[in-house]
């Protein structure tokens, strides 16, 4: 248990690329894997080992068929049969965890230690999983002319852009809804509950695969942002199969299949201002822009911003004779709602980007907010599926409201937010699914205790995931217990200062 605490401090390193040795007897994708009923592993991409379990697309009517579902393994060195398998439960909704294996191995090994088996998947409707659903239907002109029309730049930048993106966003729907009616029709068949349910069944196969009761199994999970949404699900449902679970970077269960991310604003503002304060203290030499006090750097960053909102810089690219284009305000608002993701590793790249901003120098900027549309559909489709009963955000009122909470919250994130995350999309959305694929009820464990406590894990600052929603997941769940790391950041994305604590 100690080595799987200790993965809330290291699970920070992103990028490291799977190996890209070609063994001619090793398989490299999962689309030459069958799918089975049965667990049945591969060896695949050199160090692990792949399957696809076919799994009913509604478990309370199998009739309907089946989908299947893409797990890797990386097996430890010094696991037994014995020797549960922790599963590492991806963020989105729409992250690929057979990616995020491949890409972290060393460090998915160093956080865990080689006594456990290490698995992740891709959750319905994720890259290798299916029912996957293409909501343009392979016309990539169709989308693009979605995204002109949509994302119009923060949502109060005009006096019309509020309504423009309001009236726009039931477009997507209507496009997801004809895919899903002619060409797809349980695309929509991706929601939480069905792959809390998913978890349930791979478990059972695991077990019944290593000669032990099915009926005994309990998950093991590590979930990061969204996953903190799959596990408290699964706990909420099969209270009685959790083993270890650690849920880092908390989301409000509640909120989020409310499609209504409130919390999620609540500490933004706190991480920028770390910003100027972590600048000052670096130095000139470590920080590109630095000033004489934090206050000089918030006021010299504030008049930037001002600027930029008053006075859109144009590129002609006439020398380099490429596209001209326009550098706006919500270029740079994109820029900071990016850099809260990973603050603590991408404060050094914003203040180099300020700093040629001071100095009349805007290319840095270019196509920023446009680099944030919407290239693939997963994310929102399982979104939307999950909210569709419970969708607070789908009349224009609901929307202003909406807008003028996030923006009161955030000075720095609070109008491009709306727009960053998207969540109006939603308002069109028209799935046609059985009760069991939805949340039925609040999201907690009261009444039902877990068969073993829940660890929460948070930053005390976190801009994205904020402290306020781990403390209230953990109030829902008797037993558990709330980890606090002094840090800024998303908790699985771990930013330790040199003055970062853990405590309970």
């Amino acid at each position: 248990m100690k080595r799987f605490v200790n993965a809330l401090v290291l699970f920070a390193a992103w990028g490291c690329n799977a190996d890209s040795r070609r063994d001619p007897g090793m398989v490299y994708g999962f689309d030459t894997i069958k799918p089975s009923a049965n667990l049945t592993w591969t060896p695949c991409f050199d160090d692990f080992t792949c399957a696809r379990l076919e799994l009913p697309l509604d478990y309370s009517n199998k009739s309907i068929g089946t989908t299947s579902i893409a797990f890797i393994k990386l097996a430890g060195k010094n696991a037994s049969v014995e020797s549960p398998s922790i599963i590492i439960n991806p963020g989105g909704p729409g992250g690929s965890g057979v990616d995020l294996l491949l890409s972290n191995q060393a460090i998915a090994t160093q956080m865990f230690g080689e006594q456990y088996n290490l698995v992740s998947f891709d959750p319905r409707g994720v890259n290798n999983s299916g029912p996957s659903l293409d909501c343009f239907s392979g016309n990539p002109e169709a989308r693009m002319a979605f995204n002109r029309l949509h994302r119009t730049g923060v949502t109060n930048i005009s006096s019309t852009s509020l309504e423009e993106q309001y009236y726009s966003s039931s477009i997507y729907g209507d496009w997801c809804n004809d895919a899903v009616e002619n060409g797809s029709p349980h695309g929509y068949y991706v929601t939480t509950p069905a792959v809390a349910h998913d978890l349930l069944t791979f478990i059972e196969a695991e077990a019944e695969l290593a000669g032990q009761p099915p009926s005994d199994a309990k998950l093991w999970l590590y979930g990061i942002s969204y996953g903190t949404v799959i596990g408290s699900t699964f706990a909420s449902m099969f209270p009685d199969r959790v083993g270890r679970m650690i849920l880092d970077g908390v989301m409000n269960a509640d909120q989020y299949y409310d499609n209504d991310w409130r919390d999620n604003v609540d500490q933004m503002d706190e991480a920028m201002e770390k910003f100027s304060s972590f600048c000052h203290s670096a130095g000139p030499e470590s920080c590109s822009f630095w000033g004489p006090t934090p206050a000089n750097i918030t006021a010299r960053m504030d008049g930037i911003i001002q600027k930029l909102q008053n006075h859109p810089v144009p590129v002609s690219e006439v020398q380099s004779r490429g596209l001209p284009t326009l550098v706006t305000y919500s270029d740079l608002k994109a820029l900071f709602v990016n850099t809260l993701y990973v603050p603590i590793a991408s404060f050094p790249v914003m203040a180099d980007i300020l700093h040629q901003l001071e100095q009349g120098n805007v290319t840095a900027l270019v196509g920023m907010f446009d680099g944030s549309g919407i290239a693939s559909d997963a994310g929102f489709v399982i979104q939307c599926a999950d909210s569709y009963r419970r969708n607070r955000l789908t009349t224009i009122e609901e929307f202003k409201s909406y807008v003028e909470y996030t923006v009161s919250k955030s000075k720095y994130i609070g109008d491009i937010y709306p727009i960053f995350v998207d969540r109006i999309l939603c308002r069109s959305f028209r799935p046609q699914l059985p009760d069991s694929m939805l949340a039925q009820g609040p999201i907690n464990g009261l009444g039902r205790p877990t068969s073993f406590p829940i660890l929460f894990a948070s930053n005390t600052i976190d801009p994205i995931t904020p402290l306020k929603s781990a403390r209230k997941m953990s109030s829902q769940f008797p037993g558990s217990v709330l980890l606090l790391q002094e840090a800024v950041g998303v908790s699985y994305r771990i930013s330790i200062t040199q003055s970062s604590q853990a405590r309970v």
